[in-house]
């Protein structure tokens, strides 16, 4: 990819700071479009003077502030998104920002001429597994409002493409996790949820019984891939998965926490009832990727969730401060 000026609409946030840093490195002008309900500028702190660098408060349900952070750009990376859980007490507000507001940026994105619009998708627009590896034709069952709205924002994409010749591309990760993971309120994720309350010597709990699968990717592999699309033509007008292809169980991922605290699952790990619209089980299929890019993710579970862990211990608060912050039932 040429030198470009990119917007990452959410750039603030988990996912986006780490892209947002890869397309710094590659010398890129990037402007970052984030109301900051989700993201932190402290994602971005080691990059608040780099002169390559804009940093706007602005919302994707703004059409003004759309239309100021697109101007001049080549490329758009859509990651703009509000949560599963918030999608389950507040279904309107999540698909206000995930739906309206990614038609606000298509709208803008081809009346600007934009080279591409990379959209970020979810793997939640899949739901429970019909078959395994879940490859890209894997029928879409959504669970959740969110998965909901998801579905929505692709086919939203898809269509601007087919419609109005809109050059697009679509990245599907599956669940990630790492650095700039949310442990907080209603944004919390399961791996830095169980490593806070680990790092706290508080019961790591499961909602249900743990049997639930997932297809966990280490956030910088999965910036990495996003970078990675939009790099390369044989990926446009496409949808594109992205995961690590092993299939892991919530009470692995328990487990594996505990022993990383010397902490026994016999005594450390609870279960609670199900969470609403909970997905059984994911397992994704990367063949595609693999064969359009060259790579496979790079971090295995055990090192990704280690170097989350010393993430963790680096932030300026105490194990008791971290965990204030975590809501345990937070799509209530």
């Amino acid at each position: 990819m040429k030198s470009s000026r990119t917007v990452v609409t959410g750039g603030a946030g988990f996912l986006g700071s780490h892209v947002v840093r890869l397309l710094i490195d590659k010398g890129n002008h990037v402007v970052v479009l984030d109301d900051f309900s989700n993201g932190k500028l402290s994602h971005l702190k080691a990059l608040e003077d780099n002169p390559r660098l804009e940093i706007m408060r602005g919302d994707v349900t703004n059409i003004d502030d759309v239309q100021t952070a697109f101007k001049g750009c080549d490329l758009v990376i859509h990651l703009a998104v509000l949560c599963l859980r918030q999608s389950i007490k507040e279904p309107q507000r999540v698909n206000d920002v995930i739906v309206q507001g990614t038609l606000n940026c298509l709208e803008v994105a081809r009346s600007s001429g934009v080279e591409l619009f990379l959209n970020c998708s979810s793997s939640e627009v899949f739901g429970s597994a019909n078959y395994v590896p879940m490859d890209e034709q894997h029928p879409l069952h959504p669970e959740t409002p969110y998965a909901a709205a998801k579905v929505a924002q692709d086919m939203y994409v898809y269509s601007y493409g087919r419609t109005y010749d809109l050059p697009w591309a679509t990245i599907r990760p599956f669940n990630m996790y790492g650095p700039n993971s949310h442990w907080q309120g209603h944004r919390g994720e399961l791996i830095p949820k169980m490593i806070v309350r680990a790092m706290n010597k508080k019961p790591l709990i499961m909602f249900g019984d743990g049997s639930q699968t997932r297809d966990f990717t280490y956030v910088q592999d999965a910036a990495q891939a996003v970078v990675a699309i939009a790099e390369e033509p044989a990926c446009r007008s496409t949808i594109i998965n992205f995961c690590s292809g092993a299939e892991t169980s919530i009470r692995q991922i328990a487990e594996l926490t505990c022993n990383l605290f010397d902490l026994d699952p016999k005594d450390f790990i609870q279960t609670q009832p199900p969470r609403p619209g909970d997905v059984q089980r994911h397992f994704g299929g990367n063949a595609k990727f693999e064969k359009l890019l060259g790579f496979t993710p790079d971090v295995g579970l055990s090192e990704g969730i280690r170097r989350t862990v010393d993430w963790f211990k680096s932030l300026p608060f105490t194990p008791e401060e971290l965990i204030t912050q975590e809501t345990l039932r937070s799509w209530e």
